[in-house]
């Protein structure tokens, strides 16, 4: 009984440590950043981001406002944020975040809304955009 305990306790605190992987030191925290960079007098921009165990609700951002979120990656390198944007009569779906394990990750994500589509960026510093999606 005292093995079958300890194998149970050994387990237990085995997926937690692979729970928080992050915490432990075995990644870095990720931070997605999505900025609303629609001409001034357009509507507001309406967006829902999600990953498969996280929603993060509805959220509405007016011109220069972001809206961002901080996580761990999945331990077995699986996560995957996606958002579903709305402007005016436009919208777009797509991945803004996913875990490439032979690439490596940046720790930062930058998402740039604009009138002729989205643009990436994964530099603080400089912050070159490259255009990723166009409205559909």
């Amino acid at each position: 009984m005292t093995k079958i305990l300890f194998f149970f306790v050994l387990i237990l605190n085995t997926s937690q440590i692979l729970v928080g992987a992050c915490t432990f030191g075995f990644g870095l925290p990720i931070t997605v950043y999505v900025v609303n960079n629609l001409p001034s007098n357009s509507p507001l921009l309406d967006l829902r981001c999600q990953s498969g165990d996280d929603d993060l609700g509805n959220k509405t951002l007016r011109v220069n406002e972001n809206f961002h979120w901080t996580f761990c990656q999945n331990f077995f390198g699986r996560t995957l944020f996606f958002c579903h944007f709305y402007w005016g009569s436009k919208q777009r779906v797509f991945t803004v975040f996913k875990t490439n394990p032979f690439k490596g990750s940046y720790v930062t994500h930058y998402w740039l809304a604009k009138k002729d589509g989205f643009y990436f960026s994964n530099d603080n510093v400089t912050q070159t955009f490259t255009k990723k999606y166009d409205w559909s």
